[in-house]
């Protein structure tokens, strides 16, 4: 992301930026950016405390234009913060979020765009969890069951990587039409109940708090895998997990001890690819930096003109951001 604040910076824009998640946020990166001249005190692993007062202190300065990955400062600002002009949201999450508030300015959603749905969300996350699963583990999928709770974008995405790496993938979505289209691929449906008993691996890929309640996890298999894909920590019930923690044979692996069998939480129930691993691949991700970049653009200038509530972006946005892609040659 660090071309994006570049482009702002470069545009003229005072420039605030908090962490999208403690957990994945890097700290070699906050500094680079400090040094560019945007005001960035996040640090990885903030206790919530300190996340919460550095949104706090960007709030305070009175932004204009948001750009988010979770809703928080809109969230924290009930859709009323008197200085926004207008806002873009780029996950599934913050829209669901979005959706519950009295809007007081037009915020864009480039989560649904096809550009980003389709590279970023449908593939690359699932790609780089499957890399990643075999670096912080090192283990393959080979031969392994893989449960992927949710089917959205991303939960296809990881149940066709790790399809791809050997394993046997069934899929959990209380959506039968997600589960229609998952069985149209030869993944079986089970129910969470059903499915846990078999799964070494578990990946969840829903964006929701409380998807696997602690109860559910009783019926695990021994020295079965945990993960999360999704924008929240809370899919996964991370703090009940960690009362029955008893080490931490890797990095980025919890050992947890529950009904007497052992579970491997992995980086701490965070967004598993961003986390423990490196994120997208830097030539692909250009291009959904370059998506923001343009949609930025059209908030500053065209957006702001727009009523207030959710907005889909509209698909010149998208298809100047592709335009430009292919015209360089990339």
């Amino acid at each position: 992301m660090v071309p994006y604040f570049e482009a702002l910076l470069t545009a003229g824009a005072e420039v605030h930026a908090c962490a999208a998640n403690p957990a994945t946020t890097r700290n070699d990166v906050a500094e680079h950016l400090e040094t560019l001249g945007v005001r960035v005190p996040a640090r990885k692993d903030d206790p919530p405390q300190r996340h919460a007062a550095h949104l706090r202190t960007a709030i305070e300065a009175g932004p204009t234009l948001l750009s988010e990955m979770g809703a928080d400062a809109t969230a924290a600002t009930g859709g009323r913060l008197a200085t926004a002009r207008g806002g873009l949201e780029a996950t599934g999450t913050g829209i669901a979020r979005l959706k519950e508030l009295d809007l007081s300015y037009p915020v864009f959603d480039w989560d649904s765009v096809p550009m980003k749905q389709g590279l970023h969300n449908r593939h690359l996350v699932g790609l780089m969890a499957a890399n990643t699963f075999l670096d912080v583990t090192g283990l393959s999928l080979y031969g392994k069951t893989v449960l992927v709770v949710g089917y959205g974008p991303v939960g296809r995405g990881i149940a066709d990587a790790a399809r791809s790496f050997g394993a046997v993938v069934e899929v959990c979505d209380p959506d039968p039409a997600a589960r229609l289209a998952a069985a149209h691929l030869g993944f079986p449906t089970p129910t969470l109940e059903a499915g846990l008993p078999r799964a070494d691996v578990v990946f969840t890929a829903t964006g929701r708090d409380g998807v696997i309640p602690i109860e559910a996890l009783s019926c695990c298999k021994n020295d079965a895998f945990l993960a999360n894909l999704g924008h929240t920590s809370g899919e996964l019930p991370v703090e009940d997990l960690r009362r029955h923690a008893v080490g931490r044979p890797r990095r980025h692996v919890e050992r947890i001890t529950l009904d007497g069998k052992a579970l491997y939480l992995l980086a701490g129930g965070a967004m598993f690819n961003l986390a423990a691993g490196p994120g997208d691949p830097y030539d692909t991700f250009d291009l959904v930096t370059a998506l923001v970049i343009e949609a930025t653009g059209f908030l500053a200038t065209e957006g702001v003109e727009y009523p207030p509530g959710i907005h889909p972006l509209p698909k010149k946005v998208q298809d100047r951001a592709a335009r430009g892609r292919l015209e360089s040659g990339a």
